[in-house]
């Protein structure tokens, strides 16, 4: 029986190697799985954080043009020189502007006069002195540095007019 013990001592010996060694290249093919998983998820979480940015830096943007010209809204205000005109570096839209400049958004703004006339809006006065409404769509388009996604946002902004404005 001793040699029973001893012969089959002898033909087990290697097997404990092979079974290790299979065990650990499985274990390696997991890691560099995860470490491939987690690298494609830090690219996603930072294209999101990107978006995130672009879209608060576009809606600062049009927050700030709103505030600089407030009341400003009338019909043709967009093509008045001097005064009746758009405040002083409103279309200028710098990063000192811009809460986000520090982090790499650039936005540019677009004003566009879109229609003037009555306002639609039920029991409105009629008549010669009912007043008018012009209609504006301020947009906002904001851009990481990395050139790594755009956000675009559009603002809606009617102003009251008095009686004849609108041409």
């Amino acid at each position: 029986m001793k040699q029973l013990r001893r012969g089959s001592a002898r033909r087990e010996r290697g097997a404990v190697l092979v079974v290790s060694l299979i065990m650990l290249a499985v274990l390696t093919l997991f890691v560099i799985s995860m470490i491939k998983t987690s690298i494609i998820e830090l690219k996603i979480g930072g294209v999101s954080q990107t978006a995130a940015i672009n879209l608060s830096a576009a809606d600062a943007a049009i927050d700030n043009f709103l505030s600089l010209n407030s009341g400003r809204f009338a019909p043709s205000w967009l093509t008045a020189a001097g005064a009746a005109g758009p405040a002083a570096g409103s279309f200028a839209y710098t990063t000192a502007n811009n809460a986000y400049g520090a982090l790499g958004s650039a936005v540019v703004l677009v004003a566009v006069q879109l229609g003037c006339g009555a306002p639609k809006r039920i029991g409105e006065q009629i008549g010669p002195q009912n007043l008018q409404a012009v209609q504006f769509d301020i947009g906002a388009t904001a851009s990481g540095s990395l050139g790594t996604g755009v956000a675009v946002v559009h603002q809606g902004v009617q102003s009251l007019a008095p009686s004849g404005s609108c041409p």
